[in-house]
């Protein structure tokens, strides 16, 4: 590989379906304007809205995706950090929708990933500690500060007695651990397709939500397809107060509820990476108790950092346990993402794949 070119995992067109394929090519490393910062990705996640952008549920042009992961620093830009520093990338900017990383400018999935110099002065380059690049911290602490994000929202605005939690992959099982961590004896219920979890078709799920402790919160972390119907089973089931955590993405339009139509997509975007604050929750009276809810895009610094202490404090290792299934090299990631792809779901070798991490670099 010469400095003019790296590797990256790049999507190749879509095909009749809008489904795409990735490969392993040698693509030009991106020119830098002033300012502008070079990174070299050690580790990176593959994430729900990754497969969502591959399987054509969106529009994001990003040839390159990857909004997860620990790089170090190549070319320092305006950051004022120090070639080879370990760092993290706020992968959205609150106040500039042009920067998104891995969706509508290329993504970690690469030996190199240019971040502009506007999102290097907003802050979005943080410094992490050492041993953050290892495959379980890198590809778990962005979703797990969204996670702490929603629930700084909810202690904002409730003490709840019970949590819902519907939808059982990375983020909806990091949830769960930490409101539990948070609050000691909330009481759960964990609606998916694990062994662990009551399958959303269940007949006895809607008397299991029903019989739920109030006031009642609840995270939605179900692919974007599967958010409306989540949230009017929570309107629909579940007696007394609800706080709703709108966590997941939703197609437009107003969502019917029991309080009358509601533009859900349109609230769910009024608080991003960390402002405003106080956050903004919307409340509709409903027959059975008020519905409070919210929403939110992107993360603030603090919630990164937050995210890093717990996954490497004492190792860590009881932080998210058992939700890294998968850790591949680029290549292993090709064969890895094509094979999910192929076999229409979530897995690959007969194995359930909740989040995988991608080694793309040297030592952590």
């Amino acid at each position: 590989m010469s400095p003019a070119v790296h590797r990256a995992l790049r999507r190749l067109p879509a095909d009749a379906r809008g489904r795409t394929r990735v490969e392993v090519a040698e693509v030009p490393t991106p020119p830098l304007a002033p300012g502008d910062m070079l990174l070299a990705p050690l580790t990176a996640g593959i994430c729900g809205t990754d497969w969502q952008i591959l399987r054509g549920l969106r529009g994001d042009p990003s040839p390159v995706p990857g909004h997860e992961g620990v790089a170090r620093v190549v070319e320092p830009g305006d950051s004022g950090l120090p070639a080879g520093r370990l760092v993290t990338v706020n992968p959205t900017h609150p106040d500039d929708p042009s920067f998104l990383l891995g969706h509508n400018l290329p993504g970690l999935w690469a030996e190199r990933t240019r971040i502009p110099a506007a999102a290097v002065r907003a802050g979005l380059v943080l410094p992490v500690p050492d041993g953050a690049g290892e495959p379980r911290a890198a590809a778990l602490a962005e979703p797990l500060a969204s996670v702490l994000y929603g629930l700084r929202i909810a202690r904002h605005t409730t003490r709840p007695a019970a949590l819902a939690v519907w939808g059982d992959g990375t983020v909806g099982r990091l949830a769960r651990e930490a409101w539990q961590r948070e609050l000691p004896g909330l009481r759960t219920l964990l609606v998916g397709h694990g062994a662990d979890a009551v399958h959303p078709l269940d007949p006895g799920l809607p008397r299991a939500l029903a019989e739920l402790p109030e006031p009642v919160a609840a995270v939605i972390a179900t692919p974007r397809t599967g958010t409306r119907q989540a949230l009017a089973a929570l309107d629909r089931h579940v007696r007394g107060a609800l706080l709703v955590d709108v966590h997941a993405g939703l197609p437009e339009g107003p969502v019917p509820l029991t309080a009358g139509p509601v533009d859900v997509a349109a609230l769910r975007a009024d608080n991003c990476g960390g402002g405003p604050w106080p956050p903004r929750v919307h409340r509709f009276d409903r027959p059975a108790g008020p519905l409070l809810l919210y929403g939110h895009r992107g993360v603030g610094g603090e919630h990164l950092r937050q995210a890093f202490d717990l996954l490497l404090a004492g190792g860590g290792a009881h932080v998210g346990a058992g939700v890294l299934t998968h850790t591949v090299d680029l290549e292993g990631a090709a064969d890895l993402v094509n094979s999910v792809l192929d076999a229409d779901d979530r897995s690959a070798g007969g194995r359930r794949v909740l989040k995988a991490a991608i080694r793309i670099g040297g030592p952590t």
